[in-house]
């Protein structure tokens, strides 16, 4: 039997990644003047910035708002986080490094920010894998859209570079690769 994601197992995750990460907190882009500035400056190439992406800054993880998180179920939220702490441990780790590779994000082949987000959807893909038992194929063309398509300008253009990585991992996970479980 796979795990069923519950709002008492979406609480404790909270509570474990608040222990792990001092600052983390979950806050809402609509009541913070930094990302409503940010979502006006990206609005001409990112018109939803602000009602549809997650963006993590200064140790916290910004959701669109109170409304959006209400419609998500247990298991979005619970994948969710687990994609952003990826990315809150990776800014912890190398702070200037991270922060640094996603100001330059113009699309110049494999962007720096690629990595990151690699980083970051193979913890998603896992999370599918534990809670589903497989990765469907529409995971890792979803995978692949987002890295090759404008919702992170383009970071990466080669999408059969993209989804031979996701057929692998998926793979490896399959087999019982204990190092990705």
């Amino acid at each position: 039997m796979r795990p069923v994601i519950t709002h008492a197992a979406l609480h404790a995750l909270e509570a474990e990644l608040a222990r792990e990460l001092p600052g983390f907190a979950i806050r809402y882009k609509d009541e913070s003047r930094l990302q409503r500035l940010i979502g006006a400056c990206v609005r001409p190439f990112c018109p939803t910035y602000l009602t549809r992406y997650t963006t993590v800054m200064f140790g916290r993880v910004f959701v669109p708002s109170r409304a959006w998180r209400a419609q998500q179920s247990p298991e979005a939220l619970y994948r969710l986080l687990r994609h952003e702490a990826v990315h809150l441990r990776d800014a912890r780790r190398w702070p200037v490094l991270f922060q640094l590779s996603y100001l330059f994000v113009l699309p110049t082949g494999l962007t720096a920010r690629a990595f990151w987000e690699w980083r970051a959807y193979t913890e998603s893909l896992r999370v599918d894998f534990e809670l589903y038992g497989r990765i469907d194929d529409a995971a890792i063309e979803a995978v692949v859209a987002a890295f090759c398509g404008p919702d992170y300008l383009f970071m990466c253009p080669f999408p059969g570079f993209v989804r031979a990585r996701a057929e692998a991992l998926r793979a490896r996970l399959t087999q019982g690769d204990r190092a990705l479980q």
